[in-house]
C-alpha cells in the first residue's frame, strides 16, 4: 500500500507554529519529539508537554480528514465523548503546506501499544462502548453534519466471489464463506437509520492511562476522528478485534440499545468479513496498525468463534 510522505517539519518549523498558537514551550531535548506512528495519516510531534501537534500526508483526502475533524471534535465532546479538545486547525499554508492541527495531549499510551488481550480488558471496552452510545444517540443529523459523507449496508457477497475468482481461496472455502454470508445478509442488508460515527474505532485509537505493572489500564479518551461519517452504529465495532466487540456491545447497551439492536451482532460479523475481504489484496503490512492487516483479522474471526460463548453470538455464526 503505496501513501503520499509526510510534509518535512523542521525544529524551526515546529517552534514557529508553538509561538503562533501562543503554546509554552519549554526548550529541552524533548519540546518536539517525534511521536511513534499509530496510524497511516498522519504524523505527530510533540508541542511541549501539553499539546500535540497532527500533520496529514500530502494528499488532499488526508487535508479533508484534518479540517473534519476540527468540525466533529467538538461535537463529540459536547456529547459527552472522552476525547481531547482541539487548540488550533491552522490553514494558512505558510507553514506547512497542508493544514495541521493542535490537540490537547492525552497523558497515557494506546492501547494497541501495550498488546493486551481483549479477554484482559474488558473495562476499556466497555467504556469505549458507553462512549460509542452517547455518540451515535446524541449527535443529531443537522447542518453542517449533514454535509458529512454516508455509508450504507453493501452486499459482500459479489466480493467474496471475486476473491475465490482470484485464488484468495479456493471453490470448497468459497462455497462454506457464501453459505454464511447467505444466513447473515437477511440482517446485514435490511435498512437501518444511519448514526453519527467514528468509523475508525481500532484499538490504536483507544487511549489508555499509564498504570502500573500489577494494574489494568483505565480508558482516557477516544482519538482521531478524520474518518467520521454517518453510518449503521454497529460498524464502530469494525477495525478493532472482534473478541472485543461483545464488551463493547455490553457497554453501548449500558447506556442505549442500538437501532436494530435484535441483528447488531451479525452486522459487526458482516462488516469484520467485509473489511478483511476487501482488504486481502495488500499483502503484508509490516509497521501497520492491526486493522491494516486482513490476514490478522480473519484469524482474529476464528478465535472469537472458538472462545465465544453467548447465544446472542453464536446464533449468527455458520
Amino acid at each position: 500500500m503505496q501513501l503520499a510522505p509526510l510534509p518535512d517539519v523542521s525544529p524551526k518549523t515546529l517552534r514557529a507554529i508553538a509561538v503562533r498558537h501562543g503554546l509554552s514551550v519549554s526548550p529541552g531535548d524533548n519540546a518536539f519529539t517525534r511521536l511513534p506512528d499509530s496510524g497511516i495519516c498522519n504524523g505527530h510531534w510533540l508541542l511541549g508537554d501539553d499539546h500535540v501537534l497532527r500533520v496529514p500526508r500530502l494528499a488532499p483526502n488526508f487535508a479533508r480528514a484534518i479540517r473534519r475533524e476540527a468540525l466533529v471534535v467538538p461535537i463529540a465532546r459536547n456529547a459527552g465523548v472522552q476525547t481531547p479538545a482541539i487548540v488550533a486547525c491552522d490553514e494558512a499554508l505558510d507553514l506547512l503546506p497542508v493544514p495541521y492541527a493542535i490537540y490537547e495531549r492525552v497523558r497515557g499510551a494506546s492501547l494497541e501499544s501495550l498488546a493486551p488481550e481483549p479477554a484482559t480488558t474488558p473495562r476499556v471496552w466497555r467504556a469505549v462502548g458507553r462512549d460509542l452510545a452517547r455518540l451515535h444517540g446524541g449527535i443529531p443529523r443537522t447542518h453542517p453534519l449533514d454535509l458529512l459523507r454516508e455509508e450504507t449496508p453493501r452486499d459482500i457477497r459479489p466480493l467474496a466471489a471475486r476473491r475465490a475468482s482470484e485464488g484468495y481461496f479456493g471453490v470448497a472455502e468459497a462455497r462454506w464463506l457464501m453459505g454464511w454470508l447467505e444466513r447473515l445478509a437477511p440482517a446485514a442488508l435490511a435498512p437501518i437509520t444511519l448514526r453519527f460515527c467514528h468509523a475508525d474505532v481500532q484499538s490504536a485509537n483507544v487511549m489508555v492511562a499509564h498504570a502500573q505493572a500489577s494494574e489494568a489500564p483505565r480508558y482516557a479518551a477516544l482519538i482521531d476522528w478524520g474518518d467520521a461519517q454517518w453510518r449503521d452504529p454497529a460498524w464502530d465495532c469494525a477495525g478493532m478485534p472482534l473478541r472485543a466487540a461483545p464488551h463493547v456491545l455490553d457497554g453501548h447497551r449500558e447506556v442505549a440499545a442500538l437501532d436494530g439492536d435484535e441483528t447488531a451482532e451479525a452486522r459487526v460479523l458482516w462488516r469484520h468479513l467485509h473489511l478483511a475481504l476487501a482488504m486481502l489484496e495488500r499483502g503484508p503490512q509490516p509497521a501497520r496498525s492491526w486493522a491494516e492487516r486482513p490476514l490478522g483479522m480473519l484469524i482474529d474471526v476464528l478465535r472469537f468463534a472458538r472462545e465465544v460463548t453467548t447465544e446472542r453470538w453464536k446464533g449468527w455464526l455458520w
